[in-house]
């Protein structure tokens, strides 16, 4: 016996292995009451309404992500539809190999879950659906969407439910969602509840954690110079200057200063000198933004936010140091590294808890959301100019396909002529004796047309040379 079996059995004596893993699952998961929400996570949400610099970076990842469009794919054997489970658990890159090679891959464009996906529920269209599951991931770092069922079980739409709504979540012992909101305090099945959340690493079983959270300090910080920039302009809670004198009177002060604003306030006052028969001192309070580095301190919280959420800052419009190349590059830094993982996340969770609920054997995907590289693709079609057809290369070049087959040819080399057989010559048709009659008749009539032509250019010329000499004999004898 190893030294693993022995902690085993020390850990839970001879039992079986299922009884030892059920066993060590219930211990590891929460029992009773699943756990709350995390603490400040209303806070959090309340943040994205508050926080500028959040709400952009937040905003523009959830738009991107809610604006890609979702297939459904199937793998057929024999014209069968089967399960192909390499292909749904496939990473992006793998999938995307998977789906071009294999011929018996076939899309189903018209299909309940399609509906589900798209059209959201009775009160939001199925983007706005997307997009906030996208800003409760970003923010909280988990997502609650409530399936609302038609007369035969099947999920006929999507409803999001805030995080700080969701008490707590199943339990072995309590396999319910408990949501409490205003009036509304209820216990939903677990089947009923798609539940989407980004992993904690300090507590594996229980809530989320988003992004948002590692950010607390930065952006409570950026919240605090943003609301003291705010109080400098509408108050400051202190004057600009202050008056003192030696041995006035409460009486001696009123009078000082009425007589003092009467004199002085008013811009048609300014410049104008004021006399005094007693010391007085005046002391000048002053606060800069510059002395307080207001302006570097935002910056810096801002760049904090953006970088932790992994945004390009041309994305937001931030290009103070930017160029044509950072600036294009800045698209694909996004597409690829900020909005294909977050896809990745929510598909897996659609593909393995809400496909099921449909067909098993369906494959979910999305649209690339990373641009093709044209400069890229401009010269692998290049390098082989025949090898895409016309209409391949129109839609290269950004033009439209041509109608009917004009456009699927291809210009293959040998002074480029177009086929349709892609690789072969064109057959010409054999030479028959008709043929070879017709070309001797053209190739004579040609010949006696130019000898006709010659005859016709020599009288010319003789007639001409006739002219002349007429000319110059009379031109001698004169």
């Amino acid at each position: 016996m190893g030294l693993w079996d022995n902690i085993k059995s020390f850990l839970f004596g001879k039992q079986g292995k299922t009884e030892q893993v059920s066993g060590m699952f219930l211990g590891l998961y929460p029992g009773g009451s699943g756990p709350p929400p995390a603490k400040g996570t209303h806070e959090l949400l309340e943040a994205y309404n508050e926080l500028p610099w959040l709400r952009a970076v937040v905003n523009k990842v959830s738009r991107s992500v809610a604006s890609t469009g979702w297939h459904l794919y199937v793998v057929t054997d024999k014209g069968k539809a089967i399960k192909a489970a390499n292909v749904q658990y496939a990473d992006f890159e793998a999938r995307k190999r998977y789906l071009k090679q294999q011929g018996t891959i076939r899309e189903i464009t018209d299909h309940p879950l399609l509906d589900l996906l798209n059209y959201g529920n009775r009160v939001m269209t199925g983007f706005t659906v997307r997009q906030l599951v996208q800003i409760y991931l970003d923010l909280t770092g988990e997502a609650f969407l409530l399936k609302e069922r038609d007369k035969a079980g099947i999920p006929v739409a999507l409803l999001p439910i805030p995080p700080d709504w969701v008490i707590s979540i199943p339990t072995e012992d309590r396999p319910y969602y408990r949501v409490s909101h205003r009036g509304f305090n209820e216990e939903i099945p677990e089947r009923d509840v798609l539940y989407i959340s980004e992993p904690n690493p300090v507590d594996p079983y229980g809530r989320g954690s988003g992004m948002a959270r590692s950010l607390a300090d930065e952006l409570e910080t950026d919240e605090y110079a943003a609301k003291h920039t705010k109080a400098w302009f509408y108050n400051r809670a202190r004057p600009d200057v202050i008056i003192s004198a030696e041995g006035l009177t409460p009486e001696d002060t009123r009078r000082l200063e009425q007589d003092w604003l009467n004199k002085n306030q008013g811009f048609w006052r300014v410049y104008k000198p004021y006399f005094l028969s007693k010391k007085v001192d005046v002391q000048t309070l002053n606060q800069t933004f510059e002395n307080m580095q207001l302006v570097e301190l935002r910056k810096y919280e801002r760049d904090t936010i953006i970088h932790v959420y992994g945004v390009p800052p041309e994305i937001l419009g931030i290009i103070e140091s930017s160029n044509r190349s950072t600036i294009e590059a800045s698209d694909y830094l996004f597409s690829r590294w900020v909005i294909q993982p977050r896809l990745e996340l929510i598909r897996s969770y659609l593909q393995e808890r809400l496909v099921p609920e449909f067909d098993d054997r369906l494959i979910l995907d999305y649209d690339n959301p990373v641009p093709e590289d044209k400069e890229y693709a401009l010269r692998v079609a290049q390098a082989a100019p025949w090898s895409l057809t016309v209409n391949e290369w129109r839609e290269l070049g950004g033009h439209g396909k041509l109608t009917e087959a004009n456009g699927d040819v291809y210009p293959l080399p040998y002074n480029m002529y177009f086929s349709q057989n892609y690789g072969h010559m064109p057959q010409e048709a054999p030479k028959g004796d008709a043929d070879i009659e017709t070309k001797s008749k053209k190739k004579a009539k040609s010949k006696k047309k130019t000898k006709e032509g010659l005859e016709m250019e020599n009288k010319d010329a003789k007639e001409e040379l006739d002219m002349e000499n007429k000319q110059e004999v009379k031109g001698g004898d004169d």
